[in-house]
């Protein structure tokens, strides 16, 4: 039994030592000590016991092949070094229910040999088995992705002694499970368990920058900026324009919107405490030119007040009026002055 077990474990370690081309997240093996009820032809004295082992691998959905050895001992009460032994090598195919509950059962079918070592030794023989079963298996229970297995087995052989047709024995056993191609970071286990295992997962990304919140070093960018692989505001000047940030006519009082508006704002960079930016600020080209600059600046500068009440360093932010100098409509029409109208955020580089 010593060699028969030394071999197998050598069969699953180059199994699990291939590349990892090879090994997926759903490959696993199984070590399972069970209990036998042999056959009452067999003439042994009782119930025997066994370990088998297994590597497995899954085909499609619930399904999986499972390879395994086994071997086991049967006590015939006849005297030292008289016992019964049993060595098999099989594969099975497996169906799994409900494969991410608690508890997941599952049914199997399979076949394969088993050599049959008795006495006296004329009898020995390498015979064909098939069995049929049904199992549980827990859900992972550590951080490595131990997870407990039991099963009971139907077992018929073709060995036959006096006459008889074969050998009908039951085994139950019970043991644990564990995966061989586990997954190297969370970053991965979150998009690999997503598309390789079917298993629906919300990614949370609150700042809508493509980058999920649990992988994102800045959680709060702004909308519309451009930002780099850690969620963070990109290195270059870009400029995004404050919607609806307004004030009161004719005044650098901000209205009540803006000031919500800005709050989003200071979140955004409280988030990332290197962004530096310019806040700018634009009329349209009614009036006086002059009287347009001077606007623009005050309500530049209201602007940034309102970030500093709010906690952001002042030095980190600078506030410049354009006036009526660089409008983005034409001022002709309504609507290109109300669009002439406006607050911009400039990231300094």
């Amino acid at each position: 039994m010593c060699a028969g077990g030394l071999a197998a474990l050598s069969l699953l370690g180059t199994a699990a030592a291939q590349s990892g081309t090879d090994v997926g997240p759903d490959d696993y093996l199984t070590v399972l000590p069970f209990y036998i009820s042999p056959d009452d032809d067999r003439s042994t004295d009782g119930d025997g016991v066994g370990i088998a082992l297994g590597y497995g691998r899954q085909l499609s959905g619930g399904f999986y092949w499972e390879g395994q050895f086994f071997a086991d001992i049967l006590e015939t009460d006849l005297g030292p070094q008289t016992d019964y032994y049993q060595y098999g090598l099989g594969l099975d195919l497996t169906y799994r229910f409900f494969r991410d509950a608690g508890v997941s059962p599952f049914v199997l079918a399979g076949a394969g040999a088993v050599h049959n070592d008795v006495l006296p030794d004329r009898d020995d023989g390498t015979d064909a088995y098939a069995n049929l079963g049904l199992g549980f298996l827990t859900r992972e229970l550590t951080d490595g992705g131990l997870r407990i297995r039991g099963d009971a087995r139907y077992i018929h052989d073709t060995f036959e002694t006096g006459g008889n047709d074969g050998m009908s024995d039951w085994r139950v056993g019970i043991g644990f499970q564990v995966p061989l191609g586990r997954r190297v970071v969370e970053r991965e286990v979150v998009r690999e368990k997503v598309v390789k295992r079917t298993v629906p997962v919300e990614i949370v990304d609150s700042d809508g920058d493509g980058v999920p919140d649990k992988n994102d070093d800045c959680p709060d960018t702004l909308e519309g900026l451009a930002t780099d692989n850690r969620g963070c505001a990109a290195k270059g000047a870009q400029t995004l324009r404050l919607e609806g940030v307004t004030f009161e006519l004719n005044s650098a009082r901000l209205t009540a919107q803006a000031r919500r508006t800005l709050q989003r704002v200071a979140d955004a960079m409280r988030s990332e405490p290197s962004l530096r930016a310019e806040i700018a600020g634009h009329t349209d080209a009614t009036g006086n030119a002059a009287y347009n600059q001077r606007l623009s600046q005050q309500r530049a500068q209201a602007v940034r007040a309102f970030l500093v009440s709010k906690g952001i360093d002042a030095d980190r932010l600078r506030a410049r009026g354009y006036g009526e100098s660089q409008p983005v409509a034409s001022n002709a029409t309504e609507e290109g002055r109300r669009a002439n109208r406006r607050v911009e955020f400039r990231v300094i580089d």
